[in-house]
């Protein structure tokens, strides 16, 4: 279970600044938790019936009181009947005849160009270029002098006849109708059976004499749209409807309507503010009694309180943002998500039920809301209880979106709705839609609350896990033997812990950084000895002690300068606890009477295992490097060293501050010893006449294969073989 030590969270420094104490602390966040939540329901509640304005929430369902005329429906009718009406033009009938004039003085001029032989033939270009001002190059105003005179008409008549057609199409003055006009102009130019240099002064010319030959007519538009506006009946407003329902923006028409029915008048009933704060009262009433008796440990921690609080009140303000859209969109589901990720599974339940119910009430929707609510978030609490990636926020969010169309589906077969319902599968896709945004709220949300209150979370322990991460690949690099040693305990700790109903994930990922310390003196270490040479034959007991002990306090330094949460920094200090170091102080014992060396100097500083699952690590580092001295491991020999190690640990009341019982010790040494067993079996061990059988038959078996062998290099001997 997460829990919130939260030893450096920013949280946990606002704290240590309050003059308040502890006690009335607790009591100062209930408050402000209760006085958060009674806003937020009494914000929807209150019957601010008649005094709105646009942009608000309306708190109910206003009908007509008489029959009246919608006049914002009705000129948003006559308005688009209005913009229907296309826009009109007048022909100017006098367009097209210059236009076809203006063609005939350009080829005028080209002609008297053409007759005039005394002027010299660059002259006569530039003067037409002058004339004409056309874009194109200085051969065609040559080839236009050299061509004969039949090309000549041929072109002026071509020319005409092109613009003769767009004009019977008509050229209106707006952008679009020149660019379709002046595209007819390039096709029909490029289907004549012209030169290139001819179809380029054609198309220049006929694009520089186009003009318009149809306007915009203001006064005709403007007399139709009216016509249109007029046909269109006014929308009337039957009595008894409903003008503006709950939970809607009101909005500048409303307003309007409301004026027009007179219904703008002030009324407030304090009664149902005072019912809202007793509903918030009881309903937090339940939650703290719950905590009192069933989580007094979790509910002692000021940052549960405030989490559990925080989670509760965005909760009801994204009900209060949603509940316009749809209730069933409300993701009452990512708070249960969150709190059982951040707190306790219980506690998720609990919010899920209570937050069900305050929405219901917010979104207006009663009973149905409130167990769509419900049941989602008691799904998605059961999704997340046991997250081993983050693809499992995901899922949970899939299940939750399920859960909820599965209930407003069977809530609507119940109230004899039918499947063909519209409005029924638009409710089931606001419900799945829930689902996914549930999902993206809870994995967006964890990391605030992980870093503000000092929240180590599954997601968080997942990242940690990764191989990858900076302090294991130094482990692994650097003190390898460790590295391969804490996996393994990780393996026994995980199982113990899994089968005693503690967090099996952060008992595995505390493991793996529990000897994280090793990497400052690595060779000191047995497992880490790798070319045999034990550097301890060199100093005396009380140094070797000393190095020994010094990898907690080393592991600690080193994770707090990383950043690692408590929780994982709290396996480093506690796997240990206050044990002795026996190897050593029986080395320094060999010198001196043992009544004359402080058994403190021998002892690690602890403390002892405060959790279930730090106690269970310490159990699981003590007997992996027990058991793996064993000479001849047996089952019988492996539980036998399982089950001393845990009594030497228990008598010396290293096990006293962990919440471990009896029955638990006697789970964990069943389970160590299953998995040891796996691990450090003894090979079995042959007779010799059996040994010597096994040989025999090897060396017959590597005959044969030299044999086929050859055999097959040979085809001549194997179409023999065969034969015989």
């Amino acid at each position: 279970m997460p829990f919130p030590s939260g030893q450096e969270a920013p949280f946990s420094r606002f704290l240590s600044r309050l003059p308040l104490g502890v006690a009335w602390r607790r009591a100062l966040w209930g408050l402000v938790i209760f006085g958060l939540v009674w806003a937020l329901l009494a914000w929807d509640l209150v019957p601010r019936r008649l005094d709105l304005q646009a942009g608000q929430v309306a708190p109910r369902d206003i009908e007509a009181p008489r029959d009246a005329i919608d006049r914002p429906e009705t000129e948003r009718l006559r308005e688009e009947a209005a913009a229907r009406v296309s826009p009109q033009y007048e022909e100017d009938p006098a367009v097209a005849p210059a236009v076809d004039q203006a063609i005939a003085a350009a080829f005028k001029r080209i002609r008297e160009a053409r007759r005039d032989q005394e002027t010299e033939a660059a002259a006569r270009v530039d003067a037409l270029k002058t004339d004409l001002g056309l874009e194109v190059l200085e051969a065609t105003y040559y080839s236009l002098l050299n061509a004969e005179d039949g090309v000549i008409d041929d072109l002026e008549t071509a020319s005409r006849q092109v613009m003769a057609r767009v004009y019977s199409r008509g050229v209106k003055e707006d952008r679009g109708s020149i660019d379709l006009a002046e595209e007819q102009i390039r096709a029909e130019v490029e289907n004549l059976a012209f030169r290139r240099e001819f179809k380029t002064f054609l198309l220049a010319l006929n694009r520089r004499v186009l003009e318009p030959n149809f306007f915009f007519s203001e006064a005709e538009t403007e007399r139709r749209r009216q016509e249109a506006r007029q046909q269109v009946e006014p929308v009337r407003i039957p009595k008894g409807k409903v003008v503006v329902r709950k939970g809607d923006v009101v909005t500048q028409d409303d307003i309007r309507r409301l004026e027009d029915l007179g219904l703008l008048r002030t009324q407030r009933d304090y009664r149902t503010v005072f019912g809202a704060g007793l509903i918030s009262a009881l309903l937090l009433s339940v939650v703290a009694l719950y905590g009192v008796f069933f989580q007094r440990k979790l509910w002692q921690s000021e940052s549960a309180i405030l989490v559990f609080g925080a989670i509760l009140v965005l909760t009801l303000f994204s009900a209060k943002v949603l509940s316009p859209v749809s209730g069933f969109l409300i993701p009452v589901a990512a708070g249960g998500m969150l709190v059982t990720s951040l707190l306790d599974g219980r506690l998720g339940l609990l919010l899920a039920m209570v937050a069900g119910v305050l929405v219901g009430i917010i979104a207006g929707d009663g009973f149905t809301v409130t167990l769509v609510a419900v049941i989602g978030g008691m799904v998605g609490v059961y999704a997340v209880a046991r997250i081993g990636q983050r693809f499992d926020v995901t899922r949970a969010g899939i299940l939750v979106g399920a859960a909820n169309a599965l209930t407003i589906v069977a809530l609507a077969m119940v109230g004899g709705r039918t499947l063909a319902d519209l409005e029924l599968w638009v409710d089931v896709g606001w419900g799945l839609a829930s689902g996914l945004l549930a999902a993206v709220l809870t994995m967006g949300s964890l990391t605030p609350f992980e870093t503000f209150f000092g929240i180590i979370t599954p997601v968080k322990l997942l990242e940690l896990a990764n191989p990858n991460h900076p302090l294991l690949r130094k482990l692994l690099m650097e003190a390898p033997g460790s590295y391969h040693h804490s996996i393994l305990v990780a393996n026994l700790t995980e199982a113990a812990v899994e089968t005693l109903g503690g967090d099996s994930l952060l008992a595995r990922v505390g493991v793996y950084y529990h000897d994280l310390g090793k990497t400052r003196r690595p060779y000191f270490f047995v497992e880490n000895q790798l070319a045999g040479e034990n550097p301890h034959e060199k100093i005396s007991p009380h140094l070797s002690a000393l190095i020994i002990k010094s990898h907690v306090k080393d592991g600690v330094e080193l994770a707090e300068a990383h950043r690692l949460p408590p929780r994982i920094i709290d396996f480093i200090r506690e796997h240990h606890g206050t044990t002795l170091v026996g190897y050593f102080y029986a080395r320094a014992a060999e010198d001196k009477p043992a009544e004359h060396i402080p058994e403190e100097d021998f002892r690690y500083d602890g403390p002892r295992p405060q959790s279930k699952e730090t106690a269970v690590c310490m159990l699981a580092d003590a007997c992996e490097a027990a058991v793996r001295t064993l000479v001849k491991p047996s089952p019988g020999r492996i539980e036998a060293m399982v089950r001393k190690i845990i009594k030497d640990r228990l008598n010396d009341g290293q096990l006293d501050e962990a919440d471990l019982t009896f029955r638990d010790l006697d789970v964990i040494a069943r389970t160590f010893t299953s998995i040891l067993t796996g691990v450090f079996h003894a090979r079995v061990e042959y007779p010799e006449h059996v040994l010597h059988e096994i040989r025999e038959v090897k060396r017959q078996q590597a005959q044969l294969k030299r044999k086929n062998g050859r055999a097959a290099a040979n085809p001549t001997a194997r179409r023999e073989g065969g034969a015989r």
